[in-house]
């Protein structure tokens, strides 16, 4: 009786499985390769102040007139709104110079939106929206009217000779600090402080080309308009990536005097003495003082203002399918927003 049992089982299952339709193998993509550089990053985001902090890993195709960009992003904070607001971040960009063209795709939905370069024009709507959010972003808190200037800055790097392998990357260790004194009318003082701790790789000849390309396309990108840079046209070159510059200039923004907010980024710029190519960075921002600050009041962060980690899993140059540069044909075109 058993055995017949056994066999029944055995004859369904075989049954069942030949109703089952089976997959079709996906077409073999024939478009021409070209020589692309490729960046893969891991990055950290803690958020100011911990406001929408998130994790991401972020793949670049970038050739000299167009570049791909691949992000997986999630919250990793614990409020429903900040969820929400990463809840389908799996996306795709794609920027051709050659064609003045912005795609953005949203793989989830096999859908995407297309725009002229920098950007469709902004809604009402849209607008409204992106200044609610920027309101809503932590501000350093001065007095009404109070502004400071950057009166110091004290650079000091330190390579501690430590070396280790990060992703196949031979590393050599820097320990970076950078102060800046800020002092307002009434002569008091706060000194932002920025914690590095960065490991560097010699540059390869490939890494060397992979580079070149990736510049050729930032040059491109900024010659048709000079400032739309944005994070997604970013040197893979930097100590301090523009994103950690943006979000800390945004934070002092009611306090920092205009014609000093350059002045704070240039100082930065001595990062430049630095030899290799960063593979390994994790950034610290706090800030102490008195000035612009409420009267009797103190100014001083419990814990950093900023925590950013950035991490680079590949640097190369490959073969990559001209395809890689085009919205997949079975993906559905949708207007913005």
């Amino acid at each position: 009786m058993m055995r017949k049992l056994v066999i029944f089982a055995l004859a369904a299952s075989g049954a069942a499985c030949s109703n089952v339709m089976p997959q079709k193998a996906p077409e073999p993509d024939t478009s021409p390769t070209s020589a692309t550089a490729v960046f893969e990053t891991h990055v950290v985001n803690g958020g100011v102040m911990g406001f929408l902090p998130f994790e991401s890993t972020e793949k670049r195709y970038v050739r000299t007139n167009m570049q791909r960009e691949d992000s997986d992003t999630k919250s990793t904070g614990t409020f429903a709104a900040v969820t929400n607001f990463f809840a389908a971040q799996n996306s795709t960009n794609i920027e051709r110079l050659d064609r003045n063209v912005l795609w953005t795709l949203t793989n989830s939905k096999k859908e995407y939106t297309e725009c002229p370069l920098y950007g469709c024009p902004v809604s009402m709507e849209k607008a409204h929206e992106a200044q609610e959010k920027k309101s809503s972003e932590p501000k350093a808190k001065t007095e009404s009217g109070c502004t400071m200037r950057v009166a110091r800055t004290n650079f000091d790097v330190k390579a501690t000779g430590e070396k280790r392998d990060i992703n196949g990357f031979q590393s050599e260790q820097y320990k970076i600090a950078w102060l800046v004194t800020l002092e307002d009318n009434a002569k008091r003082t706060t000194t932002s402080t920025l914690n590095i701790d960065l490991w560097t790789t010699p540059v390869t000849a490939e890494m060397r080309k992979a580079l070149a390309v990736e510049r050729a396309f930032n040059r491109g990108y900024a010659a048709g308009a000079p400032h739309a840079r944005r994070f997604s046209s970013r040197s893979s070159s930097e100590v301090l990536p523009l994103e950690v510059s943006q979000l800390m200039l945004s934070y002092l923004s009611n306090g920092l005097k205009v014609s000093d907010r350059a002045t704070f980024v240039r100082a930065g710029r001595q990062f430049n003495k630095i030899k290799g190519h960063p593979v390994s960075t994790h950034i610290e921002w706090s800030m102490a003082g008195t000035a612009c600050a409420s009267q009797g009041s103190t100014e001083a962060s419990s814990g950093p203002i900023l925590s950013y980690t950035i991490e680079e899993k590949t640097l190369k140059l490959e073969q990559v399918h001209d395809s890689m540069f085009s919205v997949p044909k079975d993906y559905k075109l949708v207007s913005e927003h």
